[in-house]
């Protein structure tokens, strides 16, 4: 097809799907075309900027949204954003929004956990720090990644963040996962690594990103920790999500799975003496993991999209 031809189906498909209100089954019988190609016009129109759908929000529904979510859950801190065109340009929102909070509520001497993932990778690029903090420090509270098939370089992340305030980092140097428990405990006597976690203990605040236990969308099988049939076991157990690597059910639990004794990272139980948590979450894909890092109480905080807090209040009936 012709561009100068396409660009007439879609603008055809577009007015016919929101003029005149048919459905895309009686559109693509007029147009003698499938229901899908229907579908993917009215996509490529909206991609291409053919149709702008505009929503007059005023921004009273976010601060509703914020404070229906923060009174359900009892938590310090709820705060959206927006939802983009893309997952990435939501990401920046929050990676933004996240920024804006760091800078207002930093100390001369926090200290700050953090994880990693896409969007607390976002959040990092993003942050500009307004001032140099020299004595603060940045601590990360999880393992490593050490994979090409990432998108980011996860032992870079801490150390980014100290960059930009000109302080003080500890970084873990070592995998997420390691093969067996006997090495995971002999690693977590090293002084070293006490001292590390000692830091962590003394967090006055942390960003993490909370994962989906999908098997598809696990980390751990795409930085090659397990494979696909163990992530498929892990998957078919019930799990709903992680938060630092800590595999949850829906209720906030963390079972008994082979990732228990070989993980390393900040315990839950420690997680939870640092005042402030705030899961950095993006999309509805990121919603039913979101619900069992609150049931458990491992976060008091969020920075989210709007999408994923109209699904949150949805399944959650406020």
């Amino acid at each position: 097809m012709e561009p100068s031809s396409k660009r007439q189906s879609i603008i055809k498909a577009a007015k016919l799907y929101y003029y005149g209100n048919m459905s895309q089954e009686e559109i693509a019988q007029v147009m003698g075309i499938s229901r899908p190609k229907v579908s993917r016009l009215l996509t490529e129109g909206r991609q291409l900027n053919i149709v702008q759908i505009v929503i007059q929000d005023p921004g009273t529904s976010i601060a509703s949204n914020e404070e229906k979510i923060k009174s359900h859950y009892k938590l310090d801190l709820v705060k959206i954003v927006p939802t983009q065109h893309s997952s990435a340009a939501t990401m920046t929102l929050i990676g933004r929004a996240a920024s804006a909070f760091l800078n207002e509520n930093i100390q001369e001497d926090s200290c700050i956990g953090i994880t990693w993932g896409n969007t607390i990778n976002t959040f990092v690029h993003e942050f500009r720090a307004k001032r140099p903090m020299p004595k603060a420090t940045v601590v990360q509270l999880v393992g490593g990644l050490y994979s090409h098939s990432m998108s980011f370089d996860v032992r870079d992340v801490a150390k980014d963040m100290a960059r930009k305030l000109e302080c003080q980092y500890s970084i873990l140097q070592s995998p997420m996962l390691v093969h067996n428990p006997k090495l995971r405990d002999m690693f977590m006597e090293e002084p070293s690594v006490k001292e590390h976690f000692r830091q962590v203990r003394g967090a006055q605040m942390a960003f993490v990103g909370v994962g989906s236990a999908y098997y598809k969308d696990s980390v751990a099988l795409q930085a090659n920790f397990v494979d696909e049939r163990t992530a498929r076991t892990l998957s078919d157990m019930g799990l709903i999500g992680d938060i630092c690597g800590h595999q949850l059910m829906p209720d906030g639990t963390e079972p008994e799975t082979f990732f228990s004794r070989r993980l390393i990272s900040v315990t839950l139980e420690d997680l939870h003496t640092i005042p402030l948590v705030i899961g950095l979450c993006e999309g509805k894909r990121k919603v039913a993991p979101l619900r069992a890092a609150l049931r458990g109480r491992h976060i008091n905080g969020m920075i989210i999209d709007e999408v994923a807090a109209i699904a949150l209040i949805a399944e959650e009936h406020i």
